[in-house]
């Protein structure tokens, strides 16, 4: 379904180049469901004789709010009519919040996407065939470089990994392993489009299929049109495009089977953390009335004097620190001077407790 449509300079480069580009007609379509992506499609203008598709790809906006748009693009051109290029956007997802599909933008394209199809620069001349071949060539090696970005959303990615595995940063998982997921499922609907537009050799076969099976079966023929080397280059584009994506789908799946297996060990990390926490607070209180059972403490209460307070405070003290300390030693992963400030801390409390009960017992 058409959404909203309007004419733009394509494909003249950023920052423009003189002479190359071509005044465009841009149509945002919904995406069927089902169906052929290189089926004639009677939506666009009565005229079109000739509609080629490539695969849609993009990276898009600044760091902490970037977008992955995945779809097609279908280009149609007709003698003494203006081309058009339809905008199909199938997903969206969105780094906003973390690495998430945001449904609501699938389905539609934007003034970011529109002012994409500016690069790469490519001179559009000749007839209806020509001019199609040559927009769908350079749509096709654009989404391909777009490629080079998602690949480095993985290297953040695994950066941000190697971070939270070498204890720089701190935090749950949960959110790596999701952001990994949602990047994979990415790459696999824009390698579904590239395979695509592989298979109908950008869709040629609607109105031209002795080119489609000449490119298809990678015959070389005399008398094939000039335009059909651009229109194998396009294909190459393509399948490089899905060799590129399946190597990042192979990285991304290797990275989630790495980080599932940290995450299990972490789990059991955090088990033994907590099991040797329960001791610490075990031998905190257990300690100093082992102490007070052993020795006693009446001849020392009430706590009125200084030198009651020090004979029976001070050992306690001692023991209940010693025990903490130790369990801090034995307890997984870096050590760092808050957890001893902490333990420190607690047996503080717990003397200051014993301090306030020894002073309120009656003489």
């Amino acid at each position: 379904m058409e959404l909203r449509h309007g004419q733009r300079l394509v494909l003249a480069g950023e920052p423009r180049r003189e002479g190359h580009g071509v005044e465009a007609r841009i149509v945002h379509e919904g995406l069927p469901v089902t169906g052929d992506p290189s089926d004639r499609d009677v939506s666009g203008s009565s005229d079109s004789r000739v509609v080629l598709t490539a695969p849609l790809l993009r990276v898009l906006g600044p760091p902490g709010r970037r977008r992955v748009v995945v779809g097609r693009i279908r280009v149609r051109t007709g003698r003494d009519a203006v081309p058009e290029v339809a905008l199909a956007v199938q997903a969206v997802w969105s780094e906003d919040d973390g690495w998430h599909q945001d449904r609501s933008a699938s389905g539609d394209a934007d003034e970011e996407l529109t002012a994409s199809l500016a690069r790469p620069a490519h001179t559009v001349v000749g007839d209806e065939r020509s001019m199609a071949v040559t927009m769908a060539k350079a749509f096709a090696e654009s989404s391909r470089n777009e490629v080079l970005r998602l690949r480095e959303l993985r290297y953040e990615l695994e950066q941000r990994m190697a971070d939270h595995l070498a204890g720089r940063t701190e935090g749950p998982l949960r959110p790596l392993l999701a952001a990994a997921v949602e990047l994979s499922t990415a790459v696999g609907r824009a390698r579904d489009q590239a395979l695509e537009a592989i298979r109908a050799a950008l869709g040629v076969w609607v109105w031209d299929r002795q080119a489609y099976l000449r490119v298809r079966d990678g015959v070389e023929a005399d008398t094939a049109p000039a335009w059909e080397a651009r229109l194998r280059a396009g294909v190459r584009h393509c399948q490089a495009m899905e060799r590129e994506l399946n190597e990042e789908a192979d990285r991304l799946q290797a990275l989630l089977g790495g980080m599932s297996s940290f995450a299990v060990a972490e789990g059991a990390v955090a088990q033994e953390r907590f099991t040797l926490a329960v001791g610490a607070g075990a031998a905190v209180i257990g300690l100093p009335a082992l102490v007070l059972s052993l020795y006693g403490a009446n001849p020392y209460l009430p706590l009125d004097s200084f030198d009651g307070t020090w004979r029976i405070l001070l050992p306690i003290g001692v023991t209940a620190l010693t025990a903490v300390f130790v369990v801090i030693r034995w307890m997984p992963g870096p050590k760092r001077p808050h957890h001893y400030l902490t333990a420190a801390g607690a047996v503080a409390a717990l003397l200051s407790v014993l301090l306030l009960a020894g002073a309120l017992v009656p003489s």
